[in-house]
């Protein structure tokens, strides 16, 4: 058959049937055909789906529900018939003119219908009642009005009296406080009126279904029987507020469907959402574009020329996308700004998770849809959203080189359905194992399980092949829905989820809310997999209800679908708040996917001259023996912004240089916008920081948890590539202005006494200068509250994290201390058996990077000196504190006597060191020397340069190659002269270890240099629990052993490599594009190269690079080591080109 194909479509290429023809057109009238023929049959006589690629239609399954359906009600139209307009009309005239009148004799009871078989030859009315005044008389479906009712009427009567009797003009205070009483009571009235038609329809139709009270008497009476059942989906849709829960993107460009409840009944509504955007053009360009001239504030500050705003509809704007980019290469066209704003988000930017239908849109069918003009937004203080309990069911999926777990929770009907997916035939799994294990996680999380009697049902199925475990939920899911007919939703946390709905379609018929999945779940062990991932499965699905009433909560306060969240919800609900703000204080978005602002269409110059964002490290190497402690830094971000103008005034205006122009709002040329970022983004920067001031209100004040989480995360959002808003430029400003508060929260720190240690923006280490561990905690707490009432550092928080009684550091990866246990006491305080037991039991950290340099049988002794280094003054220092202690205790000390001894006793324990470091430290290093000698020789040769490291050479990329006794002679030595106390001492023992070994004490192979020099990642983020921190890529244990993982310990989530890559990727190419296009700088003047055309500087001096070329070309190596052991292959071939053409 090809060969005829070929030949008549004149081809030679493969050409098959399907790619001719309309093949999709076909298969759907043969699914139809073989649906009228066969499946349809089958299902209403109760047999499976013999053709199971042919789907059952929707209403297909509620037929068959419907005729299964015991306590089936009947249907009106079987009781009732069409009457004859003339009988009707002949009836109704007979009326009686009073207020309410009833019919009785024609009143009968419900039950009786089937009684009379007559019943059905003509309508018969219940009730019949009239109105007088319109005003006080509406008709009743039955015929019933209650006391309650009409006592307010008399109570309304009355007061009406008491109004008239009351003179405006004389006593006008009494005749308001009359009118607002009756204007209550009317509100209660109508308020009570709808309720009773809410439970008359109620009554009538035998489910939760409102007719609406809005319905007027004149529709109702052209409106009988199952004709008003049909419309009261359409009035309730017009007249209540919607619920939305979920937003989904339908097949048709620009239309989505929106998963909303209405009074109690969950709809699926088609919303057409229009591309809006902005042409910002120095002559009109409306006869092309029509749309409307609009005033707003473009992003960076551009100026605005002619900005029309134009509305079109999404299909439009696709095809006029060669339209568009001719406009742009127009000179007269400045830019077209948001034409990267996504249309989900710009709906639910409108509407957000509660809106109703505009007033003077015409009432339709609900699948005829709205568009979003159509409707407006609502607070959700007005209008409640999901305040009752919502029905849900959560499905559960990890998965593992072909075996899975799939779990489907319903907590509605206490149902377990675990499917296991096993290609082999061992069944580890039983129900009564599941039960345990489901009552286990409720006593972990503190949920009450359920009752013994009501127990949970579980259920075990094994399976060969995931496509067969979607089948069974496929059938588990729709028997969910034909059980419970209410409002139900999906909970699914999977590794995929566009893969599984794709696998099991029945989760199209509900709103689906997505969890983020940890891939720690899908590493299953070789050993009894099944029971493991059964148990996570079932934690998982015990915490699922207070995980979906969280993020109730936060759909609440962010007005946004609780479905339509995105994996990181906090960068997102930022992204949502600031863009809300932004609308209103009429600024235009700068919304883009790839990280770089979207400022019209054209991309900014001022980014290819961007340095790198670098975090300030202040490192102050050293030995302290005294108590120390270890700070934690919140909110200096929040601080630094809503401290700017403070700050700035501190600078004299020079360091932000935007404080007139956010107060004045002077126009400002667009040259000046492009040399000075903080003019540029003052508007925005004012916007954020109006926001951060609400969010800080509402977590003050209401203490509201996701606004607390907001400000915590503010810097994460703000440097986040992933963030819609993100930009650059803003970030470079706040980073500044949070270097200034950090410079001068260290001088404040200073000046109240403390000596800093290690400081950046997460963490400081200071020196106490206390020896006793009460005293330093009590000066901490003054230390704290007296910076609290410093305004300038009015919402910084510092929390002690770590005390050590003893700190040697060299730098955050170099160090080792003594820490300080929770319930340690001070040795002043303490008796002489606890001391004893405390010295027993005290634990020395040691954590340095530089010992992974030395060969492996000599990084123990390493360990041990610089341990000894640090317990032998500590233990000494305490054994004269228990004895100055019992010396106080015999006689009293005068308070000159005890600080005389304070002052000696540092000395005392100097002078104890050095002879310690004269005689025990000397002669144990040469005794390790010696045998380094004798036994590692030939470990210097370089076929056996591997054994001297684990693997850690290969990213630092400064080897070291001399004798492995030298080296561990420089390694030591440079950590023991730390203490600047000691290091005479120090020198003299350096000067004899390297003679020992033959080696002069200035030689330049006896220079000590840092072997792995540090290269910080920074802001990775975990995709799970949204954890942020800097990764040094070269120094971090975890991460050269290529476990990239969270390193909080309740998560593990494996980091995401590629988003690793691609951001190492970045920064390579800015580097090398920042070196290519750096300044020439004097060689004698050091003044940056002004004249472009002169060949030497005015001082007669010649130029040279900024930046040399070993310098980048050691930068560059760097970036090769880290992908050449981390397998990153983009990253490799980038550096290894870049390396090559150097």
């Amino acid at each position: 058959m090809k060969f005829y194909l070929r030949k008549w479509c004149k081809t030679s290429s493969d050409v098959g049937i399907r790619s001719i023809i309309d093949w999709s057109y076909y298969k759907q009238r043969l699914s139809s055909a073989i649906q009228k023929i066969i499946t349809i049959p089958a299902a209403m006589q109760k047999v499976a789906n013999p053709v199971p690629r042919v789907v059952h239609p929707d209403w297909l399954h509620k037929k068959v529900r419907e005729k299964e359906d015991k306590f089936r009600q009947r249907k009106l139209i079987d009781i009732f018939s069409l009457s004859n307009k003339d009988d009707s009309l002949r009836k109704t005239t007979d009326v009686v003119t009073a207020s309410y009148m009833m019919d009785k004799e024609n009143v009968e009871d419900l039950e009786d219908f089937q009684n009379k078989r007559n019943s059905i030859n003509g309508p018969r009315p219940i009730v019949r009642c009239y109105e007088v005044n319109n005003e006080k008389c509406s008709l009743k479906a039955t015929g019933r009005m209650d006391f309650s009712e009409q006592k307010l009427d008399n109570g309304e009567s009355a007061s009406e009296m008491s109004i008239e009797n009351i003179d405006r003009n004389v006593d006008y205070q009494g005749w308001l406080e009359q009118k607002k009483r009756k204007w209550k009571d009317t509100l209660d009235r109508r308020k009570r009126q709808r309720l009773g038609n809410l439970r008359n329809s109620n009554r009538a139709n035998g489910a939760y279904e409102p007719l609406g009270s809005m319905m007027n008497h004149k529709k109702d009476q052209r409106r009988t029987g199952v004709g008003s059942y049909f419309t009261t989906h359409e009035i309730a849709l017009t007249q209540c507020h919607w619920q939305i829960i979920q937003l989904l993107p339908s097949p048709h460009i620009g239309q989505f469907f929106a998963w909303v409840t209405v009074e109690g009944i969950m709809l699926k509504i088609p919303i057409t959402v229009p591309r809006v955007f902005y042409l910002n053009s120095k002559a009109p360009i409306t006869e092309r574009f029509p749309g409307r001239h609009v005033k707003k504030t473009l992003p960076h500050g551009r100026h605005c020329y002619n900005l029309v705003e134009v509305v079109i509809d999404e299909d439009k704007f696709r095809k006029e996308s060669k339209k568009l980019a001719a406009l742009l290469a127009d000179p007269e066209v400045e830019g077209i700004y948001e034409t990267k704003v996504p249309l989900e988000f710009n709906a639910i930017l409108q509407i957000g998770c509660v809106c109703k239908v505009d007033k003077t849109a015409m009432k339709r069918n609900a699948q005829d849809g709205w568009s979003l003009n159509e409707l407006h937004m609502k607070t959700t203080t007005e209008c409640s959203y999901l305040e009752q309990s919502v029905s849900y069911f959560y499905l559960y999926h990890s998965i593992s080189e072909g075996r899975a777990i799939f779990v489907v929770y319903m907590p509605i009907l206490r149902t377990v359905s675990v499917v296991v997916v096993n290609p082999y035939q061992n069944k580890d799994l039983s129900p009564s194992f599941l039960e345990r294990q489901f009552r286990e996680a409720c006593h972990a999380l503190s949920v009450e399980p359920p009752p013994p009697r009501n127990g949970i049902v579980c259920k075990v199925d094994y399976v060969g092949y995931v496509k067969d475990a979607q089948r069974v939920l496929q059938g588990t899911i729709s028997e969910i829905r034909d059980k419970h007919h209410g409002p139900t939703l999906a909970v699914t946390e999977c590794p995929n989820a566009q893969l599984m709905k794709s696998g099991i379609p029945a989760l199209d018929n509900f709103p689906c809310v997505n969890i983020p999945s940890n891939a720690r779940d899908s590493q299953y062990p070789v050993l009894g997999w099944q029971q493991a991932a059964a148990k996570i499965g079932m934690q998982r699905s015990v915490a699922s209800s207070q995980w979906l009433n969280e993020r109730i909560s936060l759909s609440r306060y962010a007005h946004v679908p609780l479905g339509n969240f995105e994996l990181d919800w906090l960068i997102f609900t930022a992204d949502v708040f600031m863009s809300r703000a932004l609308h209103d204080q009429q600024q235009l978005l700068w919304i883009s996917d790839d990280g770089v602002p979207d400022l019209g269409g054209i991309s900014e110059e001022s980014t290819c001259f961007a340095d790198e964002v670098h975090q300030p490290v202040i490192t102050y190497p050293g030995a302290y023996r005294k108590v120390s402690v270890e700070l934690k830094i919140h909110h200096l971000a929040v601080n630094a912004l809503l401290k700017s103008n403070q700050v700035n005034e501190l600078e004299g205006g020079a360091l932000l240089g935007f404080d007139q122009d956010i107060n004045s709002g002077s126009h400002i040329s667009d040259d000046q916008y492009g040399f000075d970022e903080a003019t540029s983004c003052a508007p925005a920067l004012r916007v954020l920081k109006q926001l951060i001031q609400r969010c800080l209100a509402d977590a003050v004040t209401s203490g509201n948890v996701f606004a607390d989480a907001m400000l915590q995360h503010l810097y994460r959002w703000l440097c986040s590539p992933q963030s819609k808003l993100h930009d650059p430029a803003l970030h470079r400003i706040l980073h500044k202005v949070m270097q200034k508060v950090f410079a001068l929260l260290l001088a404040e720190l200073r000046k109240l006494g403390a000596s800093i240690i290690f400081a950046n923006f997460s963490k400081v280490i200071i020196d106490t200068g206390k020896f006793s561990l009460s005293a330093a905690k009590a000066y901490c707490d003054s230390l704290l509250k007296t910076l609290q009432t410093r305004e300038l550092f009015e919402w910084i928080e510092l929390e002690p994290m770590q005390f050590w009684h003893s700190l040697l550091f060299m730098d955050q990866y170099n160090y080792g201390g003594i820490p300080a246990k929770a319930d340690d006491t001070s040795a002043n305080e303490s008796q002489g058996d606890n001391s004893q037991r405390d010295q027993s039991q005290v634990d020395i950290v040691s954590s340095w990077n530089i010992a992974e340099y030395l060969p492996k049988k000599i990084q123990d002794h390493f360990v041990l000196i610089v341990s000894e280094f640090m317990f032998i003054p500590w233990d000494y220092a305490q054994k004269q504190d228990a004895k100055r202690a019992s010396l106080q205790d015999v006689s009293s000390c005068t308070p000159s006597i005890t600080i005389a001894a304070a002052e000696t006793f540092e000395s005392h324990l100097v002078e104890h060191l050095k002879g310690q470091i004269s005689t025990y430290f000397t002669d144990k290093l040469l005794g390790i020397v010696r045998d380094t000698l004798l036994h590692m020789k030939g470990i210097n040769k370089p076929e056996d340069e591997r054994q001297i490291s684990s693997g850690f050479s290969q990213i630092g990329g400064s080897i070291p190659k001399g004798d492995p006794a030298l080296e561990f002679i420089k390694h030591v030595c440079a950590v023991l002269a730390l203490d600047n106390n000691v290091q005479h001492e120090v020198l003299v023992m350096r000067k004899n270890l390297l003679k020992y070994v033959r080696v002069r004490e200035f030689a330049p192979e006896a220079e000590f240099h840092d072997p792995c020099p540090s290269f910080v990642l920074p802001n990775v983020i975990c995709s799970y629990c949204n954890d942020c921190r800097d990764l040094d890529l070269c120094r971090d244990s975890a991460l050269l052993a290529q476990e990239w993982r969270c390193a909080v310990p309740q998560c593990g989530q494996p980091y995401n490599r590629e988003v690793m890559e691609n951001a190492l990727l970045q920064i390579v190419r800015q580097r090398e594009r920042l070196y290519h296009l750096q300044d020439l700088v004097c060689t004698r003047c050091n003044q940056v190269k002004a004249a472009h055309l002169a060949e030497q500087c005015a001082c007669a001096g010649s130029y040279r690079c900024k930046e040399d070329v070993s310098e980048f070309r050691r930068k560059m190596q760097i970036f090769l080591n880290v992908a050449i052991h981390q397998k990153f292959q983009l990253l490799q071939e980038c550096t290894s080109w870049i390396l090559e053409v150097q």
